[in-house]
């Protein structure tokens, strides 16, 4: 999995259009974070500290009700920047955000990043675009669960998770997978069993790679 440093992460998501003097500014202004395996970055209703750019590593967002109705809202991988509407509008986080792995963050203080942007305004556009995918990435994920088979749903989420395209292998459990879909893990293990039967993935616990990623691609079509 690739690592990026701060550089790089500063030239990717929503700062990706900044000037280079803005994007080398804002990295001056951050700190490197450490998590731990299964440790928790921020539960729901932490109030922010700053918006997150993964270096290294791998986040999950997630939310749970009082009745342990668990929703997994996707996960971070290398190069992702997570936290941005918490640390726009200052309101609490709507999510957990945990580590799934040992992981390195750039974290840039939210007082910083709002001196930053009212000091520019046009580079809140950026922002607005960010938020405008995000609604419309939420906006396909309804029609998906609406119109969709499981299978080509599954296949989409897999495919999601294993954004870095050297890598098809991450730690998710069948649990977090079905969580995110909204459907039982004996119908996501009945999937996933087919598609290793086929030697397309390989699972074990915690953990699924895919040997065949054109196979899933062309389900997810």
């Amino acid at each position: 999995m690739h690592q990026y440093n701060s550089s790089e992460l500063m030239q990717r998501g929503v700062f990706r259009n900044f000037t280079h003097d803005t994007q080398s500014n804002l990295a001056k202004m951050g700190r490197i974070i450490s998590v731990r395996d299964k440790d928790t970055l921020y539960n729901t209703g932490d109030n922010p500290l700053g918006i997150y750019g993964i270096i290294s590593g791998c986040i999950k967002l997630t939310a749970e009700d009082i009745k342990g109705n668990y929703y997994l809202y996707g996960v971070k991988q290398p190069g992702w920047w997570f936290g941005e509407i918490s640390a726009l509008d200052g309101q609490p986080h709507g999510q957990t955000a945990s580590a799934m792995t040992d992981t390195k963050l750039l974290l840039i203080p939210r007082d910083r990043l709002i001196q930053t942007l009212e000091k520019k305004p046009i580079l809140y556009k950026y922002f607005v675009d960010i938020l405008c995918l995000r609604l419309r990435g939420a906006g396909q994920s309804m029609e998906d669960s609406a119109f969709l088979d499981l299978p080509l749903r599954l296949a989409k989420l897999l495919l999601q998770i294993h954004s870095d395209r050297n890598n098809y292998h991450a730690k998710i459990s069948q649990e977090e997978l079905a969580a995110s879909l909204g459907v039982t893990r004996q119908s996501i293990y009945r999937v996933l069993k087919s598609w290793q039967e086929g030697n397309y993935i390989s699972i074990s616990y915690g953990d699924i790679k895919i040997l065949e990623p054109t196979y899933l691609q062309e389900l997810a079509l």
